[in-house]
């Protein structure tokens, strides 16, 4: 384990649990830049994210697109890194999580691979790499339930911060 003071982690709901209006979905959005580039700013230089469409997804993108602002004064180097739970994760996803999920690997810094092929404990396997890998968590939970919930309580019993924007 290689716990990382510099380094947060995205944790949260698939698409169909993220705001349905458009202008929340926008709020939520703008609230996630914030903190990104907060922590950014508070010299988090790594950003994890268990490549899970919805939430984290959207996480990945707006780091992605921090990345492309640079502060000519204070130039910081950020890296976005996914932790894949299986290989064939996206199979079964609608085509246009399944294209952003795609997307959104290619241009992360890395990509590191929990197993090959889907396992009973992959998922907290991912989970758990995160949060020994990270210092910190943000998240968007409106409910909370099985490997999350495991995570959550994993990350509250290593004294993290835990940052819900629910």
């Amino acid at each position: 384990m290689r716990r990382n003071n510099k380094s947060i982690c995205f944790i949260g709901n698939c698409s169909s649990k993220l705001p349905e209006n458009e202008i929340k979905l926008q709020e939520l959005k703008l609230r996630m830049y914030k903190e990104i580039n907060n922590a950014i700013e508070n010299n988090v230089d790594t950003f994890y994210f268990g490549a899970l469409y919805g939430f984290e997804l959207m996480c990945a993108n707006l780091v992605l697109l921090r990345k492309k602002v640079i502060n000519m004064q204070n130039p910081k180097r950020v890296k976005l890194i996914a932790i894949v739970p299986y290989e064939e994760q996206a199979r079964n996803w609608k085509e246009e999580d399944r294209e952003m999920y795609y997307s959104t690997l290619s241009q992360c810094d890395s990509v590191i691979l929990i197993d090959k092929q889907y396992k009973e404990d992959c998922l907290v396997e991912r989970n758990k790499y995160m949060v020994d890998h990270s210092s910190r968590i943000i998240c968007y939970y409106n409910s909370c339930r099985g490997d999350k919930a495991y995570l959550l309580d994993y990350a509250k019993r290593k004294k993290f911060k835990i940052t819900n924007l629910d």
